[in-house]
């Protein structure tokens, strides 16, 4: 019986011929657009090398995946690609079988892949090999050159940024936020608040003045945490989270009202943020902001508790 193939990372004379299979079907003018980036962010270390795996045949590659781990205990993954031949099915799982073995000896508690519409039916291998799909993610995004609505509180809002003095406090009422949420509830538990912490903050960069507590009073309801997009400019709420006693008193209304004023006061054309399509309440807040989508993506997750 021959030798079973074997997955190996792409040494870094493959790494043109891997990216090629990996985008193959993408039409020519944006494929070498994609090959020319993943080549410039796997030679300055952004992409990790050590995440393009490989499996090899006698006439070249015969398959290849690219998977990242991301700060916050997480993985991202792009489906395997494979030629066309009597062992694709095995090929695709012995790949995705070796990258989610690396992704969690690197500290990955879950994996997840995002996919456009058209690349769904890649999703095949994930679902063989521990994925699930959970849900479509929608991206949205609120045109600040208009006028935006004001953000006085009418009731009683109190924001604090984030410090040092008030950081063990935000986390743990980020945590509180979870209890119950719309927003992809599978991975509610998974990570640590440290590891959420840390996910949040490698989001764009950085800026604790923009990262808020809120109180009503002196007791605390909710997090905001909005970050800056260098490549566009724009800016993101990349979590918004209230606690459950707090809910449907039109606080989501008000913090968002805060945000959008605030980022157009920074210099920002355009505020985004992303939401899981099964959050019917947030979906209808922000099509009342007048937030529209720009893109969307379906959502499969590994998780491992």
């Amino acid at each position: 019986m021959p030798p079973q193939p074997a997955v190996d990372t792409a040494r870094p004379d493959e790494h043109g011929e891997a990216l090629r299979l990996l985008f193959r079907d993408i039409p020519e003018s944006e494929r070498d657009k994609r090959i020319t980036t993943a080549l410039e962010l796997l030679r300055t270390g952004e992409l990790d090398p050590d995440g393009l795996f490989v499996e090899r045949s006698e006439i070249g590659l015969a398959g290849v995946l690219i998977c990242l781990p991301v700060p916050g205990a997480s993985a991202l993954f792009w489906p395997p690609r494979s030629i066309a031949d009597s062992d694709s099915e095995g090929r695709e799982d012995r790949m995705l079988a070796t990258a989610l073995s690396w992704v969690r000896s690197r500290g990955a508690k879950l994996s997840q892949s995002l996919l456009a519409t058209e690349e769904v039916p890649l999703a095949a291998s994930l679902l063989r090999n521990g994925f699930r799909h959970v849900t479509r993610l929608w991206y949205l995004a609120a045109d600040l050159t208009r006028p935006v609505p004001n953000p006085l509180s009418s009731i009683g809002l109190k924001f604090q940024t984030y410090s040092p003095e008030n950081a063990a406090l935000l986390h743990s009422t980020l945590l509180r936020t979870y209890e119950g949420t719309l927003d992809c509830p599978e991975i509610s538990g998974v990570r640590t608040v440290d590891e959420i912490i840390a996910g949040h903050r490698a989001q764009g960069r950085f800026d604790p003045s923009r990262w808020w507590l809120i109180s009503e009073g002196a007791r605390p309801i909710g997090v905001v945490l909005m970050t800056e997009m260098p490549q566009t400019g724009d800016w993101d709420v990349a979590y918004l989270g209230i606690v459950p006693e707090a809910r449907r008193r039109g606080v989501a209304r008000e913090l968002m009202n805060r945000a959008m004023t605030d980022a157009k006061l920074w210099g920002a054309h355009r505020l985004t943020l992303s939401v899981d399509g099964r959050n019917l309440p947030a979906l209808q807040l922000y099509r009342d902001l007048e937030f529209v989508p720009y893109d969307r993506r379906e959502v499969y997750l590994a998780i491992w508790r």
